[in-house]
């Protein structure tokens, strides 16, 4: 096991230790889950898109990646997605004033995907698949996190060929 493994696990059980009330939670947002076509390359593709609030989030980005990709890694079904969707994310934004409302629901997807996108300082991260651009069966797994304003990108699995 790497140290830097072993710090981000300790950091993680002394934080989760160390006050209840900081613990991390995940809100997901059912109403605004859309499946539908989008462009992509000048093309009409199948999209699947959704989305989640986080509560109290680790200012540290590393760990903020962590938490990302296990409770994604534990809702997504990757078999549901590969070789079905040409593109498919989970967004992840902070629970504040600006997204309580989203909690609610709205019946609308697009209105509130835009303005979800519009609150970009309450950004966190995305996990998200991108098919091949030749093979629409594989594709790339990648996760991004944000905190303040530096953004971290990383490949999980690539399985287009190069």
């Amino acid at each position: 096991m790497s140290v830097r493994m072993i710090l981000l696990c300790g950091i993680l059980i002394w934080s989760s230790c160390n006050n209840s009330n900081t613990t991390t939670k995940f809100i997901y947002l059912p109403k605004l889950e859309h499946k539908g076509m989008a462009d992509i390359d000048l093309q009409l593709k199948p999209v699947w898109y959704q989305y989640a609030l986080i509560e109290n989030a680790p200012d540290n980005i590393d760990s903020l990646q962590h938490l990302i990709k296990h409770y994604s890694d534990s809702i997504v079904n990757k078999a549901a997605v590969e070789g079905h969707y040409a593109r498919y994310f989970i967004q992840f934004f902070n629970h504040s004033g600006n997204t309580e409302s989203y909690t609610k629901g709205k019946d609308d997807f697009w209105d509130t995907h835009n303005d979800l996108s519009q609150e970009m300082e309450d950004y966190r991260g995305e996990y998200r698949y991108e098919a091949c651009p030749t093979d629409s069966l594989r594709g790339v797994w990648s996760i991004e996190v944000k905190s303040g304003d530096v953004f971290q990108r990383d490949t999980i699995l690539n399985n287009c060929k190069n």
